[in-house]
C-alpha cells in the first residue's frame, strides 16, 4: 500500500448556525475538508506560510473570531481567527457548495495582518461570529 495516498484533510464541522446568523446566510450543517488539489495549490501559492498555518485551520473553521461574503469570489465565505501559536490572524476560504460527500471545501488559507482586519471590520466587511 502507497503511503503517498492523496486523501482530503478533514477539520470538522463548520459553525453553520453561528455563520447563518453572523452572514444572513442559510447554509446546511456540514464538515469542512481540504482537498489534496487545493492542499497543493495554497502550498504553491504561499509556500513559506504553508507549514506554519496548516495545523491552525481547524481551530479557524471551527470557532471563527470573524467571517465575511467574500465579494470576489461567490458562493465563499472568508473565516478568520486568531490562533495561540501565530503572531497574526488567519484566514480560511471555504467554499459553500458542498460536494458530492456533503462536505465544505477549503479554497485556500493565509496569515492576514491586524492592519486589514481592522480595516475590513471598520468597513463592515468582517463581522464578529457569535458561537450558539
Amino acid at each position: 500500500m502507497s503511503s503517498n495516498k492523496k486523501v482530503p484533510l478533514h477539520f470538522g464541522p463548520i459553525p453553520a448556525d453561528a455563520l447563518n446568523s453572523a452572514l444572513d446566510i442559510d447554509i446546511a450543517q456540514g464538515d469542512v475538508v481540504m482537498s489534496f488539489n487545493a492542499q497543493t495549490h495554497a502550498r504553491n501559492r504561499h509556500p513559506t506560510d504553508y507549514a506554519r498555518c496548516l495545523p491552525h485551520v481547524a481551530t479557524v473553521i471551527n470557532a471563527p473570531l470573524y467571517a465575511r461574503d467574500d465579494f470576489k469570489n461567490k458562493g465563499k465565505i472568508e473565516l478568520v481567527g486568531r490562533p495561540g501559536g501565530m503572531p497574526e490572524y488567519l484566514l480560511v476560504a471555504v467554499a459553500l457548495t458542498l460536494d458530492s460527500q456533503g462536505h465544505y471545501n477549503v479554497t485556500s488559507f493565509y496569515p492576514i495582518s491586524e492592519k486589514k482586519v481592522q480595516a475590513r471590520r471598520e468597513r463592515g466587511h468582517l463581522v464578529r461570529v457569535m458561537l450558539i
